[in-house]
């Protein structure tokens, strides 16, 4: 992925996906939720921001790794510390959360039929 990071326009893109994420989930009481409760918010960024990136370009798992460390790191010089260490969880459980995004959400039925004689 050969992006330039420092690019108006990239920055432009961190900053409102940022803001759509932050406008999509409520963090204020992240630290004081269950773990289970806590990786539905993850699986919820996660999803967030590949739905974003896949606007721009389709992205492999490294690059998506690489892509929500440019998010950590934006939002920690913007202060932003409790938006950062989410993505800091979404990036040591990266592929337990990506797992999840791939499972089949609703398996195929088989429809039986009656045999007539």
């Amino acid at each position: 992925m050969k992006i330039n990071v420092n690019h108006p326009s990239f920055m432009s893109f961190l900053t409102s996906t940022t803001n759509h994420i932050l406008s999509a989930i409520n963090i204020n009481e992240y630290f004081t939720l269950t773990n289970e409760k806590k990786l539905a918010v993850l699986f919820t960024v996660l999803s967030l921001i590949k739905n974003r990136t896949k606007v721009i370009s389709k992205l492999s798992d490294a690059e998506l790794n690489q892509v929500i460390t440019l998010f950590r790191k934006k939002n920690e010089e913007n202060e932003n510390y409790e938006f950062a260490a989410i993505l800091n969880d979404v990036l040591k459980n990266f592929d337990v959360i990506n797992n999840l995004s791939t499972q089949e959400k609703n398996p195929k039925k088989t429809i039986r039929k009656k045999e007539t004689k």
